[in-house]
């Protein structure tokens, strides 16, 4: 088990996973299609974390 990070979901930062749903939250709350009032890493990182646990992006391809 690798240790804790001091930043919150570290293994997915700068990855092609994080910045497409980090672009697509944006888009959305731009056009106020949804409001996010939670921060907005939290909300990326927790996205990209459940994708990759549940086996819908792989891992190993998430990375950019």
């Amino acid at each position: 088990m690798s240790p804790v990070s001091s930043r919150p979901f570290a293994e997915h930062r700068d990855s092609r996973l994080w910045s497409a749903i980090e672009a697509s939250i944006n888009e959305l709350v731009a056009t106020r299609e949804i409001s996010v009032n939670t921060g907005s890493d939290y909300v990326v990182g927790h996205l990209c974390r459940e994708l990759v646990a549940k086996k819908l992006i792989p891992s190993e391809n998430a990375r950019a």
